[in-house]
């Protein structure tokens, strides 16, 4: 990945596409499949309606629906208008996608049905047009294409603005992250081995993430097709791997934990190569899926700001698994201290980096811009990650936590992912999350919110001592607490301020033999 890699957009290779490959399959939804002459005479028709309603280069269209191929159509519709596409995420407050709405400054707004009334609300902050994907009445998406003119589309360049998507709000309101089409066209080109001419790909995650922006881009790049399963279980997931014999399958962590769970009643699926990001994978979930599941998995660690970006490609190097990975040649990453001062191999600090296609900028948020950027001695700029992390002498990157997750009781550093690695090694537990709560005694204790394994029973009691007798004397649970989940956004990460304000209410509950032990 060195040079320039491309000088072609997406709208480029889609033009290519839509000449030569119009009987193939583009897009497909449940029963429904779209063929790229089908994409092609679609999005044109929307695209120069919304250049001929004045929509102009650069400025935001916004999506908020469910998984469908007309969602798919739109974004390449909205592209070829030469806007750029804002997918609004469905699973936060309508008060928070009237922000987003008003942040990015829509002109548009396609809603589902469902969503009508959210977007409606939408429209006295942004002003936007709202319009219904589907239906034939008024303020319809077929109102919209049978009236009105049409407009010749413009060209687009690579410094162009191709999307923004807003962050997952785990640990605050979201923010605007604004991608170019350079962006967009490098991460493909990039790619290119994984995602070859007609490549199938398979993902069940949210079209509004990043992550599934990223597998239809690259899939569209390809001249593939993206299938889109409606709605993901175990058992429909091998059952479409076995339909359609996908090349490519994009999974998020907490999917695996489901596949891996559900897989002794099911014969492993046609080998793929299987993609994972949204959250850490653990190094049992890959010793799992690379046995279960023949065709190799690749995780990728990053931010949708661009960077630190890693890749591991777990069947080619099996003895780190419990990494995410290194950087490519074009990218970089580091690990920093408490004093900004970079740290060496094996010591543990914030982990940055820099890569050749970052975002542009956070939108309407110069302070945020900045603030994410640290320099080196030469003046390069690098994105904190906001992660705790360690690199190996081989250049892989070890996760330990975030430095949001960070417990500082009684002047100590305490990191949740230790403890929760240790509560999560008992044979009942699915999963833990450690959180801060208040403490009187130490300012922090951590407090665990533990999910037991279907048919475990367990008292709290009973785990709050097995966990503290394996805990060093410092990271002893002062609380514990069962739910039946842990709440996540839509690409499975724990949204954990959700979880410290659902909890805290157990620093409360502390006990002085568990609260502090062993700082005195």
């Amino acid at each position: 990945m060195s040079g320039e890699i491309s000088t072609l957009t997406l709208i480029d290779m889609l033009n290519l596409h839509f000449a030569e490959r119009g009987a193939a399959p583009a897009l497909a939804f449940g029963e429904r499949v779209m063929t790229w002459s089908e994409l092609g005479e679609r999005s044109g028709r929307i695209a120069r309606r919304l250049a001929g309603e004045g929509v102009k280069r650069g400025e935001r269209v916004a999506i908020l629906a469910e998984n469908s191929i007309e969602y798919c159509v739109l974004v390449v519709a909205i592209l070829r208008a030469g806007a750029s596409v804002a997918p609004l995420p469905t699973l936060v407050s309508a008060d928070d996608i009237a922000g987003m709405a008003a942040d990015c400054s829509a002109r548009f707004v396609f809603a589902s049905s469902a969503l009508m009334s959210v977007a409606e609300g939408a429209r006295a902050r942004c002003d936007a047009r709202i319009v219904e994907i589907s239906g034939e009445g008024e303020g319809s998406l077929s109102q919209f294409l049978g009236g009105g003119a049409e407009a010749a589309l413009p060209a687009i360049g690579l410094d162009d603005e191709y999307n923004i998507i807003y962050s997952s709000g785990t640990t605050g309101r979201p923010k605007g992250i604004i991608h170019t089409h350079r962006l967009r066209a490098r991460s493909s080109q990039s790619l290119g081995r994984d995602f070859p001419l007609g490549v199938r790909t398979l993902t069940t995650t949210a079209l509004y993430s990043n992550w599934t922006m990223g597998a239809l881009t690259y899939t569209l790049w390809a001249g593939g097709c993206l299938e889109v399963l409606p709605r993901f279980t175990p058992d429909a997931l091998v059952a479409a791997c076995a339909r359609s014999r996908p090349h490519n399958v994009f999974l998020i962590p907490v999917q695996i934990e489901r596949l891996l769970a559900a897989k002794s009643n099911e014969a492993p699926p046609p080998a793929s190569l299987k993609w994972c990001a949204g959250s850490h994978l653990g190094e049992r979930q890959k010793r799992g899926m690379l046995h279960w599941w023949p065709g190799g998995l690749v995780e990728i660690y990053g931010m949708t700001e661009g960077a630190p970006f890693t890749m591991l490609r777990a069947h080619e190097h099996p003895d780190k698994l419990h990494t995410v990975g290194r950087s490519d040649p074009a990218s970089d990453i580091k690990i920093i201290g408490d004093d900004e001062c970079e740290l060496a191999v094996g010591e543990r600090g914030e982990v940055i980096g820099k890569a050749r296609s970052v975002m542009r900028a956070y939108n309407n948020a110069p302070d945020a811009t900045e603030a994410i950027v640290w320099r080196d001695g030469e003046g390069e700029a690098y994105f904190r990650s906001g992660d705790i992390g360690a690199l190996d002498r081989d250049g892989f990157l070890q996760i330990t936590g975030r430095k949001k997750d960070v417990i500082i009781s009684g002047g100590l550093n305490l990191y949740a992912s230790d403890i929760e690695a240790v509560i999560a090694a008992h044979p009942a537990v699915a999963e833990a999350a450690v959180i801060a709560v208040p403490s009187a005694k130490w300012g922090e204790s951590p407090a665990a919110v533990v999910v037991l394994r279907p048919g475990c029973v367990l008292a709290v009691d009973e785990l709050l001592r097995w966990a503290n007798q394996r805990l060093g004397r410092v990271q002893r649970l002062s609380a514990l607490a069962f739910a039946d989940e842990l709440p996540r956004g839509g690409l499975g990460k724990i949204l954990r301020n959700a979880l410290r304000d659902a909890y805290r209410g157990l620093g409360d509950a502390a006990t002085e033999d568990g609260d502090g032990i062993g700082k005195g």
